[in-house]
Order: C-alpha cells, then structure tokens, then sequence
C-alpha cells in the first residue's frame, strides 16, 4: 500500500460542485485532492448530463433550422437520412473539450487528481480503491462530498442499455429509433422527448402524474403541451405503470389500468438517486436520509462538522448553477470557516426542451395561494419585429408584478433564448425592482429582450 498523503481538503466528486469547491480551496492557499471514481472529471453534468444533452439538442436544432427555412425563401431543402455518428458528432468534441479544460484547471492550481471509489475508513482517513485494483489511502482535514446523482432504477424494472434505457445509456444509443416511449415528464424525459421528436420518432410521452413539469407555470406549461402535440408527441399523463417488460425486439409497458402500450425502445427519465451509499460514512456516523442524500446545515456541514456537502446528493434544486455555488461556498467555510448560507430561492431555471423554458420568482398559481395582489403582462414574441425576423412563432414572456407596489416577483419565459432572456429579469428582482423600469428604459431594436416593455406595458394598462 502507498503511504499515505495529508491534504487540508479532500474533495469527493468532479461534478460542477466538486469541481467549484476544489478551484476555491486551491485559490485559498490549501493542498487539494479530488477523488473521482470515473476516469475523466465533469461528473453526469459533463459526461452524461447537462453538457451532452445540450450538445445533442443544439444539433437538433441546427438540423431543423435547414428544414424549416421557408420564410428565408431558401431552397435549402434537406433530404439526407442523418446518422447516430453525425448527430453525436458535437456532443463528443464538446465533452472532450470541457474534459481538457478541467484537467488543464486542476493543473494550474497544482490539485491532485486520483481516481477510483473512496470508502471512508474513519472519519479523516479515505480509502481510494483505483480501476487497477490498488489501494491507496489520503488523510485530510476536510472533507467535501460532491458525488452527485444517478438515475433511478425501480427495482421491478431491468435496465438492458439496449431496450430498457436511462439517462445515462441513452446517449450510447447507435441508432434513431423510429418509435420510443419516455416514462417521466419531468425536465430530462420532456427534453429528450423533444429532441427525438424533432429528429422524426414517434414519441410516447408518459407521466404517472397528470400535468407534464407539474412545477412551472400553468400557461407556460400548456403552451408547452401544445407545442408537443404540435410536433407529435404523444402524450399519455396520469399513467402510473404496473409492469415495463422486455419481450423480444419490443419494450411491453403495462399501464395500472391493464392497457399495454409497446415500443422498440424505453427511456426511463422519471426521478435520481443518491450516490453516497458506497463511501462508508456509517464509520464517521452519518446517515443518508430517505432519498440516499445528504442533509447539510446552512454552511454545507453534515452532522459531522469537518465533513461537508454539496451539489445534487444535498438535494433540491439539484441545478448545475446551484451546485457551482455550493461547492464554492462549502470550500470557503472549509478552509476559512467563513460563515456562508444555502442559496435562496430567487435564483433562474432553465428547461432545455424545444424551444426552451426559463424562469425566476414563484408561479402564478404559487403567487395566488400565499394571497399577493398581482397583475401579469405577456408578450408574444410574434408580435416582436425580431421574432418575425428570426420565425419564433410561439414564444412569450410574463412577467408578474405586486398590483400595488408594482416590484417585480416573477418572470416566465418560453421561446428562443429563454434561457439567457430570464437574467434581465433576474437583475430587476433581485434589485426590488418596479415592472416600471422596462418602461423607463431603452432596448436595442429589433430584439427580443424588448420583450420586456411590451409586457410591462401589457401589464400597467390593467391598472388602469
């Protein structure tokens, strides 16, 4: 066995919160490791998650971009049959690529970076069992669990990677099927259900609870719904399953009310685990609760104070953004016992279906439960000189205003850009704004953060 190495921080995980909290904890002056189990650092945000998703969709939509280019008055017809390679083409270069710079980071910061599984043997000695099988044990100071998540796996279903797929193993698919289903309309099943969709399968969208991202804003969501169907999506909610079964070349997905839908191929997207079971942490006496994550107090501290945690194994909102700051904010109270706090709840969302989803600030239906007086203003982004332009034809933004004091509580965007759209929102609110200030202000022209004024005008004439 190699003699052991001391460092102040041990980092377990290289997700977007391990990866944070080593870069501050290195910044501050402390000898760092991170511990992955997987060769190459990025976590599921890099390897399997956000990154390649995203890279896949943008894909899509470049593919759909040449299709749909009629109000160009192009004749840019395009008839190839495109292949699995060509279409994971970017999501490999882009992963590659965000796999470098991290290593690159963890280079010019002079992190150590091990990998293999690391089970605690006592409460500051880790032992890291490498994919040769060796052994290594580090000590440390402190410790900061950033492992992450997997997808679920109901334990009556069986994951083959070939009919039976996750999250995980969908990216591993070596063909596009011409019919699928997806089991979940949370945010991974609606995302993946759109982009298999616009690459020409029959998708099967299912949902055991009656409203598809049960979570945003109700016209948001029903403009969504409709955009699905729109684009063929066929939609089956409020349809909990019995028994999903593999038979021969077809997946049998009996529904509780005894009807039975087949497909070639199943995508199960409907929740995420924990992935602390393995690291032993009985040894340091903490305990995982119900859904194998991590409870942490406002300075990330488990119940064991120089352990901490961050990122989605400590839970909601489980948000690459979040989890950024988690890891950053655990590093500094690690390393200078500086007081910090959890991330609040004003913070934006985005949902990278076709087009995108993004907010900030409560519901409407939320606003009306706690008894605010409110208005609302929408704007169409067809009614916009850019989105004429650009043929976003469905696209809005809402924003919602406290009637008498007029600040800014909430923004929901759908539509191009919605992701990047919302922090003109976020800037207001987080500032106690008034929806007045889009008024006051210049916009560029054509764009579609005018958006803003036309809503906020829409909005104060009902005050009127």
């Amino acid at each position: 066995m190699t003699p052991k190495k001391t460092y102040d921080v041990a980092v377990i995980g290289s997700g977007p919160a391990g990866e944070k909290a080593a870069l501050e904890a290195a910044s501050l002056k402390v000898r760092v490791v991170v511990i992955e189990k997987g060769y190459n650092p990025g976590g599921a945000s890099v390897i399997t998650g956000t990154i390649p998703s995203k890279s896949l969709r943008e894909t899509v939509q470049d593919l759909n971009a040449i299709k749909q280019s009629e109000l160009s008055g192009l004749d840019a017809t395009y008839n190839k049959k495109i292949t699995i390679n060509e279409l994971m083409h970017r999501k490999k270069a882009v992963v590659s690529n965000r796999v470098k710079y991290i290593f690159q980071k963890y280079h010019e910061n002079k992190i150590d970076y091990l990998y293999g599984e690391g089970i605690f043997k006592d409460c500051n000695t880790l032992k890291i069992i490498t994919n040769d099988g060796s052994t290594i044990e580090i000590r440390a100071k402190k410790f900061i669990i950033a492992v992450g998540t997997r997808p679920y796996h109901p334990p009556n279903v069986d994951f083959d990677g070939k009919y039976i797929l996750d999250s995980d193993s969908i990216l591993s698919l070596d063909y596009i099927p011409e019919e699928m289903a997806v089991f979940g309309g949370g945010v991974i099943g609606s995302e993946y259900a759109f982009i298999f969709a616009k690459l020409g399968t029959k998708v099967h969208l299912i949902d055991p609870r009656g409203k598809i991202l049960d979570f945003i804003d109700d016209q948001i969501s029903a403009t969504l719904v409709n955009l699905m169907e729109k684009c063929g999506i066929c939609l089956h909610l409020g349809c909990p399953f019995k028994t999903i079964k593999q038979s021969g070349d077809q997946v049998d997905i009996t529904f509780k009310n005894d009807k039975t839908l087949s497909v070639p191929v199943l995508l199960y997207a409907n929740g995420r685990q924990g992935l602390a079971e393995n690291l032993n942490l009985e040894s340091c006496g903490i305990t995982l609760n119900s859904r194998s994550q991590l409870d942490v107090n406002h300075n990330y501290q488990t119940s064991v104070s120089h352990i901490y945690g961050a990122g989605d194994i400590i839970g909601f909102p489980s948000l690459v953004s979040v989890s950024n700051e988690e890891g950053r904010l655990a590093a500094r109270h690690a390393v200078l016992n500086e007081e910090v706090s959890r991330i609040g709840a004003d913070i934006p969302s985005a949902i990278y279906t076709i087009p995108e989803i993004a907010n900030i600030g409560l519901s409407e239906k939320e606003i009306q439960k706690q008894g605010i007086p409110y208005e609302t203003g929408i704007c169409y982004f067809k009614d916009l000189a850019r989105g004429y332009i650009i043929g976003e034809k469905d696209g809005l933004l809402k924003l919602i205003f406290h009637r008498e004091s007029r600040e800014l509580l909430a923004v929901h965007v759908l539509g191009k850009n919605a992701a990047e759209l919302v922090h003109i929102g976020q800037v207001v609110i987080n500032m106690k704004g008034k929806v007045d200030y889009f008024i006051d202000t210049v916009f560029n022209f054509p764009t579609l953060s005018s958006a803003y004024k036309v809503a906020a005008k829409d909005g104060l004439k009902k005050l009127l």
